[in-house]
């Protein structure tokens, strides 16, 4: 109980916990320990790197698309799209 007095500001703030005591030493530890050039090495699975480069190929559709639209040549069909907003708006 003694350690949680403390941290909360119970009856037992003004003595240090042997717990206490002991934190701000091991997170200095921490800190001396890393470097700044410290690296990482990652490596993707299979199933990472498919779906990365299938969203890097949505991607590129998408803005073929945006540009089609942009300019003309996407048929739009305002009847699909209002049953589509109608869909969302039930959704809701």
């Amino acid at each position: 109980m003694e350690g949680i007095n403390s941290i909360t500001g119970g009856g037992a703030a003004n003595k240090p916990s042997s717990t206490a005591a002991k934190a701000p030493s091991s997170n200095a530890e921490v800190k001396t320990q890393a470097t700044p050039d410290a690296s990482v090495e990652v490596e993707l699975s299979e199933d990472i790197r498919a779906a990365e480069t299938e969203a890097l190929m949505r991607e590129a559709k998408v803005q073929e698309m945006r540009e089609a639209i942009e300019a003309g040549r996407f048929p739009l069909d305002a009847k699909k799209i209002a049953e589509n907003f109608a869909e969302l708006e039930r959704l809701l």
